[in-house]
C-alpha cells in the first residue's frame, strides 16, 4: 500500500528587519553613538528621515552633551601682509578621520567663492564661520556648506554728525553661534572716541552712540573677541583690559588678575603672556603662560557684590611639553572654544594648539605666520535646522547670485519646493547654512568626497 505523500508544513513568513523599519528612537540611539559632528552630518545625509531625526532640538541637545568639543578641521592663516587670501592648513585628525576628511574634501577651503580678489582680509573665525572684509564690504562664509552672506557697512548717512574723515574700524567680530543667532559687531574709532555697531541676522546695522573718555592710544590691536560670552577685549596696559559688553554695548575697564599684575611689575621675572577668549562651554576665560611652563586658566565671573566682574583662577599646571617651547615662544594669539593657539619661532612647528580641558598640546602646525585662527565645524551642522529669518538686501543679493551659479535643475527644484510648501523661499542665513536647496552634486561631494 502506497504511503500518502507528506503534507508540507506551514511555515511563517520570515521577518526581515531593515533600516526603514527602525523607530525614530532607535535611529536617535544610533546617531548619538557617532564619534563627532562630522560623522553625524554625513550619516544624516543618508535619508530625509535620518536628517529629520537629527534636526530635532532635543536630539541636538543630547548629542551636544555627549560631544562637547566641535571637531577641529585645521587652521586658517592670514596672508594679508602678502596680499593673498587666507591659507588653510588641515589638522592631523583630517588625515586620519574619514568623516572629517569628507567634510574637508567637499568644502571650499581654498575660498574659491571669493574669486581671485586678494583684498579679502580675515577678521574673525568662530563656530565654523569666517568673517572677511574688503573695503566697505563684509562677508560671512561657511567653507563646509559653501554658503555666503554679504554684509555691507552702514552708509555714511547713518553716521552721527561730527564724524571725521579719520574714522577707522578697530575690530570686526562674529558673536553668537552654537544655535544662537550670529551677530556681526564692529567697533569704530573716530579720533579719541569709540562706538559699537551691530548687525544681526536679517536686520540692518544699528549704530550705538559714540563714547568719549577712553584713552584710545593705550589700546593694542587686534581685538580679542570672546564670542560665546558676547564680550570683546583689547589689551590696554600691564594691569587692565578694555571690555565691550555687547549685551549692553557699554565699555568698561577690567583689571587683570592680581598675580599677573605683580609679576608684570617685577623686572627680574619675564612678563606673563596672556590672551582672552572662551572655553568649550562658552565661558569667558583668560589663558596665561607664567614663568617657563606654567599654564593658567582664569574665568571671568561676577563679583559677590553683584557689581562688576573679576577673574578667578580655574586651573593651572606646569607642563613639560611647554618647557621646550619657552625659548622660542613668541605669542599666544587666540583662545577660541577651549583651544589656545601659541605661536613659536625657530622650531619644527610654528603653531601649537593647547586643549584647555587637560592643558595638553592637541595639534601642531607649520605655517610660519603669526596671525592664525583655529577652524572647527559649525554647530549645529550645516542644514540641520530651518531658518525663517527675514533677509537684508545683501542677503537677497547673495541668494540671487547663488541661484545664477547653481544648475538649472537645482533652481527648478527650489522653486517647486517653495510652491508646494506654500512658504516663501528662504535665503541664506548667517546662523544656519541649509543644504536643503543645494545641488545634488554638492550633497554627494560632502557625503563621499569629490565627484569624479
Amino acid at each position: 500500500m502506497a504511503t500518502p505523500p507528506a503534507q508540507p508544513m506551514e511555515t511563517s513568513a520570515a521577518v526581515t528587519t531593515t533600516v526603514d523599519s527602525l523607530k525614530d528612537d532607535n535611529i536617535e540611539e544610533i546617531l548619538l553613538r557617532l564619534q563627532s559632528a562630522a560623522s553625524l552630518a554625513r550619516a544624516a545625509l543618508s535619508s530625509s528621515r535620518w536628517r529629520r531625526v537629527a534636526s530635532s532640538p532635543d536630539f541636538l541637545r543630547r548629542f551636544r552633551e555627549r560631544h562637547t568639543s566641535p571637531p577641529l578641521l585645521g587652521l586658517f592663516v592670514s596672508q594679508a601682509d602678502l596680499g593673498q587670501l587666507p591659507v588653510f592648513h588641515p589638522s592631523a585628525s583630517v588625515r586620519s578621520d574619514r568623516d572629517l576628511a569628507a567634510a574637508a574634501r567637499g568644502g571650499d577651503f581654498l575660498l574659491t567663492r571669493l574669486g581671485h580678489d586678494p583684498a579679502w582680509r580675515l577678521r574673525d573665525c568662530r563656530n565654523g564661520l569666517l568673517l572677511l572684509c574688503t573695503g566697505d564690504s563684509l562677508s560671512v562664509y561657511d567653507p563646509v556648506s559653501r554658503r555666503q552672506v554679504a554684509v555691507r557697512r552702514p552708509p555714511n548717512d547713518l553716521c552721527p554728525a561730527g564724524a571725521v574723515s579719520g574714522t577707522e574700524y578697530l575690530a570686526d567680530c562674529l558673536l553668537g553661534g552654537h544655535g544662537e543667532p550670529i551677530r556681526v559687531v564692529s567697533v569704530q574709532r573716530d579720533g579719541p572716541r569709540l562706538r559699537a555697531m551691530e548687525c544681526r541676522s536679517g536686520t540692518d546695522w544699528r549704530c550705538h552712540p559714540w563714547v568719549d573718555g577712553i584713552d584710545v592710544a593705550t589700546l593694542r590691536t587686534p581685538a580679542m573677541p570672546a564670542s560665546a560670552a558676547g564680550l570683546i577685549f583689547w589689551r590696554r596696559d600691564q594691569s587692565s583690559s578694555l571690555l565691550l559688553d555687547t549685551s549692553t554695548m557699554t565699555f568698561s575697564t577690567v583689571p587683570l588678575p592680581a598675580p599677573l599684575v605683580v609679576i608684570s611689575k617685577n623686572p627680574l621675572r619675564p612678563r606673563p603672556v596672556y590672551t582672552i577668549g572662551d572655553t568649550e562651554a562658552g565661558v569667558c576665560c583668560l589663558v596665561a603662560i607664567v614663568g617657563r611652563a606654567t599654564l593658567q586658566v582664569w574665568l571671568l565671573k561676577k563679583n559677590h557684590t553683584g557689581s562688576g566682574s573679576a577673574w578667578e583662577l580655574e586651573k593651572q599646571a606646569q607642563k613639560g611639553q611647554l618647557i621646550s617651547l619657552y625659548r622660542t615662544f613668541r605669542s599666544m594669539s587666540m583662545v577660541s572654544a577651549g583651544l589656545a593657539l601659541i605661536y613659536s619661532k625657530g622650531t619644527k612647528y610654528s603653531h601649537f594648539l593647547i586643549d584647555l580641558n587637560n592643558l595638553s598640546i592637541k595639534d601642531k602646525f607649520l605655517c610660519h605666520r603669526s596671525m592664525a585662527y583655529p577652524f572647527q565645524m559649525t554647530w549645529p551642522p550645516a542644514g540641520f535646522l530651518p531658518t525663517s529669518m527675514p533677509q537684508t538686501s545683501a542677503c537677497r543679493d547673495a541668494e540671487k547670485q547663488q541661484e545664477q551659479e547653481a544648475p538649472s535643475s537645482s533652481r527648478k527644484r527650489k522653486s517647486k519646493d517653495a510652491t508646494s510648501s506654500g512658504k516663501e523661499t528662504m535665503g541664506p542665513s548667517i546662523s544656519i547654512a541649509s543644504l536643503e536647496n543645494e545641488p545634488s552634486e554638492k550633497k554627494l561631494s560632502y557625503e563621499i568626497g569629490p565627484t569624479s
